[in-house]
């Protein structure tokens, strides 16, 4: 008996010590809006970082963009804790590159952002934008 009990002290302390799931980070999706622009981007695994931290972003855009994008960045949240910014570099399929740059005031998480290809003749793209966690599994 005092083996199971040792055992079972033993797993709750584990699961206790584990960090919420909030801190390990799900799925996070800025939602552009205005123009004609209407994708939502989806980081995997981001949390905003703490004030005064930046964080890497990975991931992809679930509707709105062309398929067979992935994206990479970072985001640094302002050391005051106001505002969060991004920059983030999307690929897509065909060689075209797109440069996004995404500022969301907090705790709102709403701001703006504008993007920009490769190519400068294409000029660049303002829009609004807002941040939340992802309501569900995005498709992949």
């Amino acid at each position: 008996m005092p083996t199971k009990l040792c055992t079972l002290i033993s797993v709750v302390a584990t699961v206790l010590a584990l960090p919420p799931a909030s801190a390990l980070g799900a799925d996070y999706c800025i939602k552009q809006s205005g123009g004609s622009v209407g994708g939502t981007y989806v980081g995997i695994g981001f949390a905003i970082p703490k004030a005064g931290e930046c964080a890497t972003w990975q991931g992809f855009c679930s509707s709105g963009c062309s398929p067979d994008n992935v994206q990479t960045g970072v985001a640094c949240t302002a050391s005051n804790g106001s505002h969060v910014s991004f920059g983030l570099t999307i690929f897509y399929l065909a060689s075209n590159r797109q440069f996004d740059w995404i500022r969301l005031d907090l705790p709102s998480e709403t701001g703006s952002g504008n993007f920009n290809y490769e190519n400068p003749a294409l000029g660049t793209t303002n829009y609004s934008a807002k941040g939340a966690s992802c309501p569900a599994e995005p498709v992949r």
